[in-house]
């Protein structure tokens, strides 16, 4: 029986090769390194945001109303000193509900990304207008 590691591999036609008997794999999806890897009966998932230990900070106001939204809970990795987004799935679930989760967590990537991506633009300047009847 196929491990949710090699379903998820499977179903979602991923071109590179899955080593035999393995428990974590790097994904490449959207330019970025989707890492999985099963644990205590989970498949988790997860991917870097951010290397800027500020933007923490700045998307924190986003996370509550984000976790009411998504599975997807964003964190900040100590080890590697990165903002990460990860995400769990049950070891047991189906080929179809792997590929849904799949393209959630991609979806919530996406979401955060653009969030970090808004960080440093600066806001809009207007200038003083003095409007006389």
């Amino acid at each position: 029986m196929k491990n949710a590691l090699e379903k998820l591999h499977e179903t979602i036609n991923y071109p590179d090769a899955l080593p035999e008997g393995a428990k974590a794999f790097s994904f490449v999806v959207d330019d970025g390194d989707v890492k999985a890897r099963l644990y205590d009966g989970k498949l988790i998932l997860s991917r870097v945001i951010s290397h800027d230990d500020e933007a923490l900070q700045r998307l924190a106001a986003f996370a509550a109303g984000r976790l009411l939204r998504e599975d997807a809970v964003l964190a900040w990795d100590e080890r590697s000193e990165t903002l990460i987004l990860w995400q769990e799935c049950p070891d047991n679930a189906s080929a179809h509900e792997l590929k849904s989760f799949m393209e959630s967590f991609l979806a919530s990537c996406d979401w955060w990304l653009e969030r970090v991506s808004e960080i440093n633009v600066p806001a809009p300047a207007f200038p003083d207008i003095v409007i006389r009847p």
